[in-house]
């Protein structure tokens, strides 16, 4: 891949980022009253969720839509894979550059680890196809920030007793629960799978100590961080029964 494929999706995140904050600040009363922190952190967000959607829709159509990918699992490319990719990269990009800009504000050592691993493997897919099924299926993952992002933004607009939030958190947690922990089981058996195909062994021992190493720490971020959502269900459960038994 080259990076000029993946850049003027940098620009465009970058230029939404900082339009939409300029918008809100101007149109928004409630928005520009905010500490400048929490507007950053929200049009952060904004940004993340615009990012999260066409990336889920693009995902959802491959693995819908594109019956040459189930018969070429481990090397695969196609035109909308690939812009799939670029757009990931060019998102993570623009997002890390603006950790380092908004260090104070964004900055959490966790997402690092997201985006330093999650493009790697978005590198290798679109330049190689290698572990395309692999690739494919792991941009669903995205369906569950949508979810993150609008608690947070309930939470900001202090509307954590409204029924929005209940819902919201319910959705949240079964589409965490589906497309990021449920799927570690056909991306782990697709792996060792894979290990039998005859295209194995043509493929660079490189690549595939990248897929492990990219893989095993975002799932263990995903894994620690469905145990966050369901301690913060549970707190909320029992918060709620302690209202109702006072």
């Amino acid at each position: 891949m080259e990076i000029y494929q993946a850049a003027p999706f940098s620009v465009i995140f970058a230029f939404i980022f900082y339009l939409s904050l300029y918008l809100f600040r101007k149109y928004w009363i409630s928005f520009s009253q905010l500490d400048s922190s929490i507007q950053i952190q929200f049009i952060s967000r904004v940004v993340s969720s615009i990012h999260a959607l066409i990336v889920t829709l693009l995902g959802s159509y491959v693995l819908i839509a594109d019956h040459d990918l189930y018969s070429n699992k481990l090397i695969y490319k196609s035109d909308i894979i690939i812009l799939n990719y670029n757009m990931v990269i060019g998102y993570l990009f623009m997002d890390f550059l603006l950790m380092i800009y908004y260090k104070k504000e964004i900055f959490e050592w966790q997402f690092v680890v997201h985006h330093v691993v999650s493009a790697t493997a978005c590198i290798v897919a679109s330049n190689y196809g290698y572990f395309a099924y692999i690739a494919a299926l792991r941009t669903l993952s995205e369906a569950s920030t949508l979810f993150v992002n609008f608690r947070w933004f309930l939470l900001t607009l202090n509307m954590k007793d409204s029924k929005w939030y209940m819902i919201n958190g319910i959705i949240g947690f079964i589409s965490f629960g589906l497309v990021r922990i449920v799927t570690l089981i056909p991306i782990w058996k697709a792996f060792f799978d894979f290990t039998t195909y005859t295209q194995w062994p043509t493929i660079p021992l490189i690549f595939k100590l990248i897929c492990l190493g990219t893989s095993v720490p975002l799932d263990s971020l995903n894994i620690y961080w469905f145990y966050r959502i369901i301690s913060i269900m549970t707190k909320s459960i029992k918060s709620n029964k302690q209202k109702r038994l006072n």
